[in-house]
Formats: structure tokens, C-alpha cells, sequence
């Protein structure tokens, strides 16, 4: 009997945890309508994705016991997204060909089970979605070298509401998706520089000029990369560079840059950038 009693008293604990929980979430909701507010009149973007970022290390800073921080991060990923979409309407565009199911599980994970998400046979029809702003969120397969007709190249706009890159996913571990490369999240909204671990910038190149000596020229003035692609067609040479840290317009490395091409840069795009992914490095 003490011990039935022990294990009554253990669940009618849980019970009130519970409704803890429920109501510490219908007051994180009502702040989040106060914020809402606030943004409307500054005009700041409703998505955030380095704050949102910043919130899941925040956690993962303070985190103990054994509950597994990837279920943490689907939790807080499933809250995010719905008190968002409080906000504003979501609806995801997602590229995943018949053959390529990993970007949809991703996108899945990471935007919940109750964001409207939309399969795309082309990685056109996920841009023009979000340029058309019939859908909020477009995600597209992570920039790759080699690529004969590589996406990015669609995204040479100068309008500041075209579609940008805001997040990498998977963020914080690949749970159940299904095997695939990551993906990039794209919106049409401006991106902050200071915001982002890694920026992506395009730039126009010398037809002329070798993988080599364009990385070299990147180096020299002073940028770190963990890509550096180059396209060419009908004359028109552009280069891709995936750069560690924050580059904005007028960032002084970007002089630098065209010192050591030996010509002016005369187009350069920032496509955006994102938060870098959650590595959960166990204690020692």
C-alpha cells in the first residue's frame, strides 16, 4: 500500500509539473504578443533565426540530467515555430524530388508538425514560391562545388526583400531525417550581418581566373571559407564564397579582395547568412 501511495504522490507530482509547464507556456505566448507589437513597430522581422539560435545554446548551456538534448531541441523547435506562426502566417516550400526525401525530414524537424509544408520537384519552383511570398520559407539543397546549374545564381538580386539564406539545417542533429546533404533556409527578408556565423556572398570573376588563384585572393585579404565555387556562362564568371563570420556591404576585406584580384569587383550580392549549427560536445 506505501508503496502504491508512493507511486500515486510520484504521478499527482508530474500532474502539477505539468500544468507548470502549460502555464509557464501561456505566459511565454502572451510575452511573445507583447514583442509582436514592438517588432511591428520597428519593423523587424517576425523570423529570427540567430535568436532562436541563441536561445537553444542557451539552454544546452544549462542543461543536466539524461533527457536527450535533441528531443529538447524538437520541443523548443515545435514551440518556436507555433507562437511564429502566431505572428505570421508560415507556409514552407521544400525541394525534394522524388528521389531526395532528407530535405523534407529536415524541414519537417525543424519548422514542426504544424506549419503547412509544400513538396517541389524544382529548386525554381521553391524560389519563385517564396518570391511570390506564397510561401514564407523555401529549403534548398546546401551549396555545393561543381555544380553545373547551381541554384545561388537565382539569388543575384539586388531588391532587399528578394529571397535570402537565413539558417542552415539541420540545426542541432539530423534525429530521424533520412540521408541526404543539409540544407539552407531561404526567406524573403533582410538579413543583419552581424547576425550570422557564416555569410554568403557573390561576387563577379575573370573568366580567366583558376579555383587556386581566386582562393588564394580570398585568403590574402583576410577572409576564412569553407566554400569557394565559381560558375561560368556566356561570358559571365561568378564565384560563391561561404565565409566564416559576419560581411556586410561595406566590409574592408571586400576592398582587399579586389586589390588582390587586380580589378574592381563590380557586382558583389550578400545572400545572407546563418547561425552556425549546435555541436554537442559531451563533458569530459
Amino acid at each position: 500500500m506505501a508503496a502504491e501511495t508512493t507511486l500515486d504522490s510520484l504521478r499527482q507530482r508530474i500532474d502539477q509539473i505539468d500544468d507548470q509547464i502549460h502555464d509557464l507556456l501561456i505566459e511565454r505566448t502572451g510575452l511573445v504578443e507583447e514583442i509582436r507589437g514592438r517588432k511591428n513597430r520597428a519593423g523587424s522581422p517576425v523570423i529570427q533565426p540567430a535568436r532562436e539560435a541563441a536561445i537553444f545554446r542557451r539552454l544546452a548551456a544549462r542543461h543536466r540530467g539524461p533527457f536527450p538534448l535533441g528531443a529538447l531541441h524538437r520541443i523548443w523547435r515545435e514551440i518556436i515555430t507555433a507562437i511564429t506562426a502566431l505572428q505570421q502566417p508560415l507556409a514552407v516550400a521544400v525541394y525534394a524530388p522524388d528521389a531526395e526525401t532528407g530535405a523534407w525530414d529536415i524541414a519537417r524537424d525543424h519548422y514542426g508538425s504544424q506549419v503547412p509544408m509544400t513538396p517541389f520537384s524544382t529548386i525554381s519552383q521553391v524560389i519563385r514560391a517564396v518570391t511570390d511570398r506564397s510561401a514564407t520559407i523555401g529549403v534548398l539543397p546546401m551549396p555545393s562545388e561543381d555544380e553545373a546549374d547551381p541554384w545561388w545564381r537565382q539569388l543575384t538580386s539586388r531588391d532587399t526583400l528578394a529571397p535570402r539564406i537565413i539558417a542552415r539545417l539541420p540545426f542541432a542533429g539530423r534525429g530521424n531525417a533520412r540521408a541526404g546533404r543539409d540544407a539552407v533556409a531561404i526567406a524573403c527578408q533582410p538579413v543583419e550581418p552581424n547576425s550570422c556565423d557564416r555569410s554568403f556572398i557573390i561576387i563577379e570573376v575573370s573568366a580567366q581566373i583558376s579555383r587556386a588563384r581566386l582562393q588564394s585572393c580570398f585568403t590574402a585579404a583576410g577572409f576564412r571559407y569553407d566554400l569557394l565555387t565559381v560558375w561560368a556562362r556566356d561570358g559571365l564568371c561568378l564565384a560563391l564564397a561561404e565565409l566564416h563570420g559576419a560581411v556586410g556591404p561595406d566590409d574592408r576585406r571586400l576592398t582587399d579582395l579586389s586589390a588582390q584580384l587586380g580589378e574592381p569587383i563590380d557586382l558583389v550580392f550578400h545572400l545572407g547568412g546563418y547561425a552556425a549549427p549546435f555541436v554537442n560536445t559531451p563533458h569530459a
